[in-house]
């Protein structure tokens, strides 16, 4: 009688501990597919983005000979651009599905995030910003599908605070 009480403690234990289980920022995302779903998602210095909130959600994309430019932006305000969030890239180096190391140039790359009007992007004030990660996984020019991950660093304007871009997924139909 013993072995089976203990037995029915260790598995309520067990339950309540994968009930409990918090959901973590990167569950937040959304999947990481390859099917043109038309969704984006990262981590913001570890926050989830972007969130469920309201304002009007806008998303550009687009392929063409190896250059790739994803926006990803919510605007609170359709008139301004004082009240928008963006994750954003560009790139000329996208040529079939493959892992990319692409770093910051001037004149083909360029990386940049609003972050509730703190603005980080590639080549501030001599900061180096080191390079982007990117992973295609799906690059299908018969059904304008682009799909895969990324990783980036950026410094602000100044070069005083750096925002690290995580986790990034994207599934377009471009």
């Amino acid at each position: 009688m013993q072995p089976l009480k203990i037995l029915l403690l260790l598995i309520t234990f067990a339950c309540l501990s994968v009930y409990c289980k918090k959901e973590s920022e990167e569950d937040k995302l959304p999947p990481a597919t390859a099917i043109g779903a038309n969704t984006f998602g990262c981590l913001l210095n570890g926050k989830a983005w972007p969130m469920e909130r309201g304002g009007y959600h806008h998303k550009y994309v687009y392929y063409q000979g190896g250059e790739l430019h994803i926006d990803y932006s919510i605007s609170y305000d359709r008139y301004t651009i004082m009240d928008e969030e963006w994750v954003s890239f560009t790139t000329n180096k996208i040529h079939a599905p493959g892992f990319y190391f692409i770093p910051y140039t001037y004149d083909t790359d360029f990386f940049s995030v609003n972050d509730h009007n703190d603005f980080y992007l590639t080549g501030v004030n001599g900061v180096p910003n080191g390079m982007a990660y990117i992973t295609i996984s799906r690059l299908d020019s018969l059904n304008n599908i682009v799909s895969g991950t990324f990783d980036f660093s950026l410094y602000n304007l100044e070069g005083t605070k750096k925002i690290k871009v995580s986790s990034g997924r994207f599934d377009f139909k471009y």
